[in-house]
């Protein structure tokens, strides 16, 4: 997909969805962060994305708003091992040195396991 938004507005764009919905758009990312409010100006009801852009940084965000910014902006996927060469990078390289430090101290190695939409956490 050609770009169709100039720089400046994705700039403005990218600052108000970090402020409001907290995801993090950088330049490398704007054409994902455009593809989505592309899509997003449709349930918006708006023909045109900039038009729904400035009509989103003028005003506050509902919560239907958020919600709908964030469905277009987030990956739909609620699998726990999703990526798996970050688990391996956590068993082989971080993990290890944790439970070292951890029993040289004397203390317990605690972990969070963030929960899942659908229940797929272990």
């Amino acid at each position: 997909m050609d770009r169709i938004l100039p720089d400046p507005l994705l700039s403005q764009l990218s600052e108000f969805v970090a402020a409001r919905v907290g995801l993090h758009f950088p330049s490398e990312r704007w054409r994902d962060l455009e593809r989505a409010i592309v899509s997003a100006a449709k349930d918006f009801d708006y023909q045109d994305p900039q038009s729904c852009i400035h009509s989103l940084l003028s005003s506050p965000l509902s919560r239907r708003q958020i919600e709908i910014l964030a469905s277009h902006l987030t990956v739909g996927e609620t699998y726990f091992f999703r990526e798996k060469a970050s688990f391996e990078s956590l068993e082989k390289y971080v993990l290890p040195e944790l439970v070292r430090a951890r029993r040289e101290t004397g203390r317990c190695l605690r972990i969070w396991s963030a929960g899942c939409s659908t229940g797929e956490e272990p």
